[in-house]
């Protein structure tokens, strides 16, 4: 919230009319009843910056909400209601993450997974701006049910293509836990390109020779700075052959200029010590030092690729590392992994993703409209010398600058906003009856 001259910005003072346009229209013919709470969440979460119960009950207004016991059960009630239709909010979260990409710019998803607690959630997203916009998630339990990993990317991968406007390429770019031949099967299938990293371990066909990327390595069939024909698969329905071709590239991508000091090289190598302590002494099942060959091509990219050159892949894939910031973002900023970690079941933990990739969203653009206007430019001067603050954290000040009041400006931001266009393909109208009284 913001604190300025001792007065606090509430969920009344932001406006929940303007955020309740806005995010009807992003779930579109949704169940009203599911539009008003989710509304209200995207709200107070806006003027909370922090996801956990307790935050969220002290943005609503007191004379709506009751007490703080009401308003603890009012936002766990929030969770209980049937998940966010992705078919309905997918195109629209991608309307909105196209708009804010340069001219020229292509579209680059990243997919990626992170852990909360006993809950495992992937987020595919457009890369914008140094950050990746929500356009797609899951969520499995922790440890994974056998066979659900794979599934899950695949119906993900499959829900974005059909959410993708037909005229739009895009790439997906993944890191080395996604490569399988089904997967990249699906992506052919679809018209997607795609660059994903290899496993040392992962199998491929290349001069005729099927075994591991580490052997073609060895072996001289790959190569650095090459970019050479191959083949995944066996030609089985679990295994169906995918042509390609595999890019070998050791120019990985620099540390950001900021982080090129002494310093970072430090903090660096005393992670790295602490990750070896770690994985040497941990209790469980023992994990097996990496190889010779693995610490020969550690650093290493071995891409799966359907670029036409080395250096535009190597480009793609280094685009997959926003989310990374993203995910700092969800974590350090909003407190995502403290709030999911207590929610018992997977349709809740669904459910609070879903309003937490609408609300960045939505906070990216009012991040990105106070970064381009004068009065922003001028407060941003103030922030920061370097000039190296995202558009969500420029958005974050909107409600918790203690130097000044921004709420005449956003009030004139709601009509700005490019609105997400509503969806011809719509949710049902009929739902399970909601117990939240929002």
């Amino acid at each position: 919230m913001i604190v300025r001259g001792g007065i606090r910005m509430t969920a009344s003072a932001v406006g929940y009319p303007q955020v309740r346009a806005w995010v009807k229209a992003m779930l579109g013919r949704t169940h009203a009843t599911v539009v008003h709470t989710m509304a209200w969440a995207v709200l107070c979460l806006l003027v909370a910056q922090r996801a956990t119960p307790a935050a969220l009950a002290r943005a609503l207004p007191a004379d709506q909400a009751g007490r703080a016991r009401a308003r603890l059960t009012r936002v766990r009630r929030w969770w209980t209601g049937p998940p966010l239709d992705q078919v309905v909010v997918s195109p629209q979260l991608i309307h909105t993450a196209l708009a804010l990409l340069r001219p020229g710019q292509s579209a680059v998803v990243a997919l990626d997974t992170t852990r909360l607690g006993p809950w495992e959630v992937w987020l595919a997203g457009i890369v914008v701006a140094g950050r990746t916009l929500p356009i797609g998630w899951a969520v499995i339990p922790y440890p994974w049910p056998k066979g659900r990993f794979r599934t899950t990317t695949l119906g993900l991968v499959r829900q974005l293509q059909a959410a993708f406007p037909p005229a739009v390429p895009w790439t997906l770019v993944a890191d080395r836990g996604f490569p399988s031949a089904l997967l990249f099967a699906q992506l052919r299938q679809g018209g997607t390109s795609f660059s994903v990293r290899l496993r040392l371990s992962d199998w491929v066909m290349v001069a005729r020779v099927y075994t591991t990327v580490a052997e073609h390595l060895v072996a001289g069939r790959l190569v650095d700075g090459q970019r050479t024909a191959a083949t995944m698969g066996r030609g089985r329905p679990d295994q169906p052959l995918v042509p390609g071709w595999v890019v070998v590239s050791t120019a990985v991508v620099a540390p950001p200029k900021h982080k090129q000091n002494p310093g970072t090289v430090r903090e660096r190598a005393k992670r790295a010590k602490a990750h070896a302590q770690h994985r040497a002494h941990k209790q469980g099942r023992k994990t097996k030092p990496p190889s010779a060959t693995a610490q020969r091509y550690g650093q290493t990219w071995v891409l799966f690729t359907t670029a036409p050159t080395v250096a535009q892949a190597a480009a793609e894939y280094a685009q997959r590392m926003p989310i990374a910031e993203t995910f700092r973002d969800w974590h350090s900023g909003w407190g995502v992994r403290a709030a999911v970690v207590a929610l018992p079941t997977e349709a809740m933990v669904d459910r609070l993703i879903g309003v937490v990739c609408v609300t960045y969203s939505l906070q990216m653009q009012l991040g990105q409209r106070v970064s381009a206007d004068p009065v922003g430019q001028r407060r941003r001067a103030q922030w920061t010398v370097t000039d190296r603050v995202s558009w969500f954290w420029c958005g974050q000040r909107l409600f918790n600058d203690p130097g000044y009041d921004w709420s005449a400006w956003l009030a004139t931001q709601w009509d700005a906003l490019p609105i997400p266009q509503v969806s011809v393909v719509s949710a049902p109208e009929s739902v399970p009856r909601l117990v939240e009284a929002a």
